[in-house]
């Protein structure tokens, strides 16, 4: 059977949420029908990792920051040189630079995904929302990772709905199947080593510090817990990003930062889960969360701002508190309630998330839309 060659392509390779999904699909895709490569603008953290599987990995601006001509000249001789079958952009600029590399010089099969309503970032600019309706016209297929996406899609930036396909971020369940004695030592042995206390209630927030995930009003809703006397509790921030110094200030002004621990950049995050009690999401838009999907699959009391994406999944788990966005005030008093009074912090009940959720489920609907519009 001859194998199918995809070509991934994505501005970067940082942690996030979109880099890992792509991660993931390369990884588990049926190696003995699709064969991954993947080409990132900017390479990082997840090249490592990549390596381990011997997917083919492309760094566009590897020595130096190419033209736009070179860039499309690159992705060109790419595609050439590896028989090319099919391509997934993922996110706006590979979308804009792939028009001509893709479809004009190569007439590739070229399924584009979009992890979040572009009207809600503050990035994309009127400018760059006409070129994508206009790229679009040029794609097979638009995966939307949520309800909010695949509309987006369809009344705002003009795609025919039968060119829209809802598919759901998925969550390797199979990683958090621990017994109870394993997540028990796991729990204790994370604990110890970051000197968290046994009477300390632990918050988790594991995203990337830009803008839209909103540290800074989970720092503010603790700031005001630690005026009120409270002080039992510990924050974990795993992940790095141009508003990590912003935090980090914030958290000194407020007088928390020796309640906050900066974790950086890190792969455990099914170990991390298991030391944290609550798991807080206050961004300000979300596509569909992984993080929040994660810590649901890992039975944490989930809090998370009241935002699409964040409410596609409390809704799909029918489990977790919202608040208004931005809103440090009610996020404080919800955690108080959490710390003081008494609430049960984690579920014993097994949280049922659905084929949906699952990567086992995702990977066969990308499967399925990569051979079908071939």
């Amino acid at each position: 059977m001859k194998k199918t060659n995809i070509l991934f392509v994505l501005p970067n390779f940082d942690t996030g949420g979109s880099e890992k999904l792509v991660v993931d699909i390369a990884t588990k895709l049926n190696r003995r029908k699709f064969n991954p490569l993947i080409c990132v603008f900017f390479s990082g953290f997840y090249e490592t990792i990549v390596s381990r599987f011997s997917i083919p990995l492309f760094v566009i601006h590897d020595q130096k920051i190419l033209t736009k001509k070179q860039v499309c000249l690159k992705l060109n001789r790419i595609i050439k040189e590896n028989s090319v079958h099919v391509v997934n952009s993922h996110h706006s600029s590979p979308l804009i630079q792939g028009v001509i590399p893709f479809k004009i010089l190569n007439r590739l099969c070229w399924i584009h995904t979009e992890h979040t309503r572009l009207d809600l970032d503050p990035h994309i600019t009127k400018k760059i929302l006409l070129y994508e309706k206009i790229c679009l016209k040029f794609v097979d297929g638009c995966v939307g990772i949520s309800d909010g996406v695949c509309e987006f899609f369809k009344h705002e930036l003009r795609v025919k709905p039968q060119k829209v396909f809802k598919i759901y971020n998925g969550v390797d369940d199979e990683k958090y199947l621990l017994s109870d004695e394993e997540k028990k030592q796991i729990r204790t042995s994370y604990r110890q080593e970051f000197g968290i206390q046994e009477n300390e209630v632990v918050i988790g927030l594991f995203a990337n510090f830009r803008k839209q995930k909103n540290h800074l009003c989970l720092v503010k809703a603790i700031g005001r817990l630690k005026d009120g006397g409270i002080t039992n509790f510990r924050i974990l921030f795993a992940g790095d990003g141009p508003e990590r110094k912003t935090v980090e200030d914030e958290a000194e002004r407020r007088g928390v930062k020796e309640n906050i621990l900066f974790l950086g950049s890190r792969s455990d995050i099914p170990e991390l889960l298991t030391a944290i009690d609550i798991y807080c999401l206050p961004s300000f838009f979300e596509g569909l969360p992984l993080s929040l999907i994660e810590a649901a699959i890992a039975k944490k009391t989930l809090v998370a701002s009241h935002v699409i994406g964040n409410i596609d999944v409390i809704n799909e788990i029918n489990s977790g508190t919202l608040f208004e966005s931005d809103n440090d005030e009610e996020l404080s008093d919800i955690l108080l309630h959490y710390i003081i009074d008494g609430e049960k912090l984690t579920s014993d009940q097994c949280i049922d998330i659905g084929n949906n959720l699952k990567m086992s489920g995702m990977i066969r609907k990308y499967e399925s839309l990569f051979s079908i519009t071939q």
